[in-house]
């Protein structure tokens, strides 16, 4: 693979309309959206005026293929040139949300780490202590079944859920915008999430970022999936996610990594919910499979969202 070339950054950025409010809080939240996603666009401004938050939300003609692989090549709609053209615009922090979300919970711990001057926050899969998925297996969203989890864990690494980020308007958060645009310029066809934990993942620790960027990681509630029933959301996806993705494998260059399972360790914690059960959401039932009934046996020990 080729070296790193240094792509403009940030580049002019242009919308076709915008949906925005003003509100109260210390920051501003952004999103991109096409048309085919401007009903959820308008159901993620609601949520934004019903807790006073400041949003601004642009439809565009496109996105970057490293957020859709129907987007195009078109490096003005990558996630990080969009965030640094709020930054550039506002010069406030950005939460940038995915279009399809939804604030359903005043996020009070936005407001704290804007108050904390902190310059990069996401969730992250190594650091977080439990992460199993519970898959439905019906339409109604009644029975539930274990499909995997992250096991690896470590809080210096980043193995990223993007939907929500929050970039504080100072010069490293810049820095990692602009590293991470240079990936997915290079890189292409890969999901931006991957860029940006082969980004963060591989600033040196003789790197000046390595000590000025102050770093936290959201806990899931922030960037909450239905997979996750066992976590109250403040900030969700309504939508039934597919557990596979469609973006090419990861591939870096020079012998670098994604992240360094090295520099992990296994994780050890409780599990809220066993993995060989079916999960009944509707009566907080534990089922066995018999004959092709779920046949109750235990009642679910934790609280339930779906």
């Amino acid at each position: 693979m080729a070296p790193f070339r240094k792509p403009s950054f940030p580049l002019p950025f242009t919308s076709l309309g915008t949906l925005a409010g003003e509100g109260v809080s210390p920051y501003i939240v952004g999103a991109m959206f096409t048309a085919g996603y401007a009903e959820r666009a308008m159901r993620l401004a609601s949520s934004c005026a019903k807790f006073s938050l400041t949003y601004e939300l642009h439809q565009v003609p496109t996105v970057h293929r490293s957020l859709s692989v129907k987007g195009s090549d078109d490096l003005r709609y990558t996630k990080a040139n969009f965030v640094h053209h709020l930054l550039t615009t506002h010069k406030r922090p950005v939460v940038y949300l995915d279009a399809d979300l939804e604030i359903v919970a005043r996020p009070h711990l936005l407001s704290e780490l804007v108050r904390d001057r902190t310059d990069f926050a996401i969730y992250n899969w190594l650091a977080d202590e439990y992460t199993d998925r519970f898959y439905p297996l019906d339409p109604t969203r009644r029975y539930f079944r274990y499909t995997g989890s992250i096991d690896a864990y470590s809080t210096t690494q980043l193995f990223a859920a993007g939907q929500t980020q929050l970039y504080a308007n100072s010069i490293a958060a810049r820095s990692l915008l602009r590293r991470w645009h240079r990936t997915v310029a290079t890189l292409g066809d890969c999901a931006d999430d991957a860029c940006l934990n082969y980004t963060y993942n591989n600033i040196g620790k003789r790197d000046w970022l390595h000590w000025a960027l102050r770093t936290r990681w959201l806990p899931k509630a922030y960037a909450r999936v239905m997979y996750w029933i066992y976590a109250e959301p403040v900030i969700t996806h309504a939508d039934v996610l597919t557990p596979t993705s469609k973006f090419p494998p990861f591939r870096p260059p020079g012998g670098r990594k994604e992240v360094y399972l090295s520099g992990t360790e296994k994780r050890k914690v409780r599990r809220l919910l066993p993995r060989d059960c079916v999960v009944d959401a509707q009566e907080r039932m534990l089922c066995h499979s018999v004959d092709g009934k779920f046949v109750p046996f235990e009642k679910v020990s934790c609280p339930l969202w779906v």
